[in-house]
């Protein structure tokens, strides 16, 4: 039992020797640290840019539509109101009447 007991502290000091040479020698290796003039982006900050950027594309979507209805309706009034002048006779011949629908898609 005393042999089984020398052997354990041989081994525990030699494990706690070569264990503290090993810490000194690998894992206190001297860092140079910088630290960078910004710093780094928390979690809140890279959340709210997420937002900000989600809804700008939601918003510039949303005026794109509007712009684009608002244009199909004006080019349909457009054509409604040549096409009732046609009628009306105020067109002499084909051609002007296809003029003047072509200045409807230019507006």
């Amino acid at each position: 039992m005393i042999t089984f007991a020398i052997v354990w502290v041989a081994l525990l000091t030699r494990f706690m020797i070569s264990d503290k040479i090993a810490h000194r020698t690998l894992w206190h290796v001297p860092k140079s640290i910088t630290k960078s003039k910004l710093g780094e982006p928390t979690t809140s900050s890279i959340v709210l840019i997420s937002v900000a950027i989600f809804l700008v594309i939601i918003l510039v979507t949303h005026m794109r539509v509007v712009f684009t209805e608002n244009t199909m309706k004006q080019n349909s009034d457009c054509r409604g109101k040549i096409v009732g002048f046609e009628q009306r006779g105020m067109y002499t011949s084909p051609e002007q009447f296809k003029l003047a629908l072509s200045y409807c898609g230019t507006r």
